[in-house]
């Protein structure tokens, strides 16, 4: 049976996993992901397939040849035509939540493992999130309360704490919400009897 690895330093995709009841192991891929996108973007590539490339990479980055199923995984947050990073600093936190209240923006993620060298299984998803208006005033004192642990997150938020409070509805999946695709990654770890339920 082939030894599961997770290449990602995300604390939120250990605790999905971990919940999931799965044991493995951690790596830390040496990826540059703004290069990455950078060229990806220049190249014309659409944020979604970016996601997705981010995650291949970084599977393939985390693989060290040993037929472990390393799994990589991408989040990018797409909102009024542009694609985002994690925002540097809660002021651009802050700038970013204003520009998206009473507004819809899309969570896009990718999904992909290796074995290896190769890429043997990949997905993609989407999630659109509606945020409800909110003055100055709730977002400053949102802020006030979530932290500096926001800056973690692509979309400023955390929906599994605070910023739960800063929606409307979501329509799709909740673990894609915080950044891994899951239900399609278990399916194939199930069929790879790496899982045996």
């Amino acid at each position: 049976m082939s030894a599961i690895v997770l290449a990602s330093g995300s604390a939120i995709r250990r605790e999905i996993l971990e919940n999931a009841g799965l044991c493995f192991d951690i790596v830390r891929p040496d990826v540059d992901e703004t290069a990455i996108k950078t060229a990806q973007t220049n190249n014309g590539t659409n944020p979604a397939d970016i996601a997705l490339i981010l995650a291949e990479t970084k599977a393939l980055a985390g693989d060290q040849n040993n037929g472990n199923l390393v799994i990589g995984a991408d989040q990018i947050l797409a909102f009024d035509g542009k694609a985002f990073d994690k925002p540097t600093s809660m002021e651009e936190a802050r700038t970013r939540l204003l520009a998206m209240q009473g507004n819809y923006h899309e969570l896009l993620n990718g999904v992909a493992v290796a074995k290896h060298g190769e890429i043997i299984f990949r997905a993609k998803n989407t999630v659109t999130l509606h945020m409800r208006k909110m003055s100055v005033v709730e977002i400053d004192t949102y802020l006030d309360a979530a932290g500096t642990d926001i800056l973690s997150s692509v979309a400023a938020y955390q929906v599994e704490k605070l910023g739960a409070r800063l929606f409307e509805r979501i329509d799709g999946d909740y673990f894609s919400v915080l950044g891994l695709h899951l239900f399609p990654l278990l399916q194939f770890l199930r069929d790879q009897k790496a899982i045996s339920f």
